[in-house]
């Protein structure tokens, strides 16, 4: 058994400050339309010396493509940068992420690597895994190469995004903590972690969703989601991930909204097929003031309610039910091979993964 936290992690506006301290001479930001026109970079940029250069690759988009990948690499080769900074959400990072692994495949080199989320939810700012899209399938690389060096988590860059996405987001944490305690690879420390996580998103995401702008609430998000980042990235997920990345593939679907309705039906799908998971979530419910496992089933669909997430995949309006019916089989596939599978706390086949995609939907 090993754990490890390898980003170090700085926590408020002071953070930013790392940027300047770090001496570089040029620093690559890779970001998105709306942090730049948002004026959120500015926030960044000031705090650097008036000698350090930068370049802005702003072209980042939901759902990266391997070719965006590929034109974000050459931008950063060209621009001869010695420290790269991601500024976004878990696809900015992610990006960014697999920008560094490929150039890393041909040249051997890396440079260090700071990652500022403005969302909390992927942890990605914690983690070695990132997610590409290709074609229709979504791409999980695991490598350490990809870790960033720091993880600067600054509240106010959390508190502009609308209630629906903190809801996504927050889904996403809740997803991370409950996978990885019930992973093949849990420890002791990941399970602290998780039973930290689960406890206070019950608690603060309601809030936060109502209460946007309390920073207070935003700074505990992102402590949450940076946590579940590095319960994750020690103990593994499961299928819940696995089924929401061909999905999201397929149809271009919120991941954490994906997470979200999905939980319930791999919950209980864990719980029926393996001891462990079935006794460990029974714990956990107790600890949290619960009967049992079905308990933290009613309060995640009490939540999805309150977020306006809907019970099932066809509720979302967005998939066409003859286009998700043709393309079961072949989700079922992608998912059994998906990465995050083999630490799923119980044993799946291709026909367990299309039963749950047909009653998900």
């Amino acid at each position: 058994m090993t754990f490890s936290v390898k980003s170090t992690i700085n926590v408020g506006d002071e953070s930013l400050n790392l940027l300047r301290e770090l001496k570089a001479k040029k620093i690559f930001f890779i970001t998105d339309p709306f942090v730049v026109e948002s004026k959120m970079i500015d926030q960044v940029i000031r705090v650097l010396d008036e000698n350090q250069a930068y370049e802005i690759f702003k072209d980042i988009k939901p759902d990266p493509s391997k070719e965006l990948v590929d034109k974000g690499k050459a931008a950063l080769l060209s621009s001869q940068a010695d420290l790269i900074c991601a500024i976004g959400g878990g696809s900015a990072i992610d990006a960014t992420k697999a920008i560094i692994y490929d150039i890393y495949k041909e040249k051997g080199v890396k440079c260090p690597f700071v990652a500022i989320p403005t969302t909390a939810g992927t942890g990605s700012e914690a983690t070695n895994f990132a997610v590409v899209t290709v074609g229709h399938d979504k791409l999980v690389l695991i490598d350490d190469i990809m870790l960033p060096d720091y993880a600067l988590l600054v509240p106010k860059f959390t508190k502009t995004v609308p209630n629906f996405i903190t809801a996504d987001t927050g889904m996403d944490v809740l997803t991370h903590a409950l996978e990885a305690y019930v992973s093949k690879n849990a420890s002791v420390y990941t399970d602290t972690f998780c039973e930290h996580i689960v406890g206070r998103v019950f608690e603060v995401l309601p809030k936060v969703y109502d209460e946007g702008d309390r920073l207070s609430l935003r700074k505990e998000m992102l402590e949450l989601a940076n946590m579940a980042g590095i319960a994750f990235n020690n103990a593994g997920l499961g299928i819940n991930h696995s089924l929401a990345h061909t999905i999201g593939g397929t149809f271009h679907v919120s991941h954490g909204r994906l997470n979200a309705i999905l939980l319930p039906f791999v919950i209980e799908y864990n719980c029926q097929r393996s001891q462990d998971a079935h006794a460990k979530l029974d714990c956990l419910a107790q600890k949290l003031g619960h009967r049992d496992y079905t308990c933290i089933i009613k309060v995640i669909k009490e939540m999805n309610c309150k977020f306006k997430i809907p019970e099932k995949l066809s509720g979302l309006g967005r998939i066409d039910a003859n286009a998700y019916q043709n393309a079961i089989e072949d989700m079922a596939m992608t998912a059994l091979h998906d990465r995050c599978t083999p630490t799923n706390p119980a044993l799946v086949t291709k026909f367990d993964l299309a039963n749950i995609l047909r009653d998900a939907f």
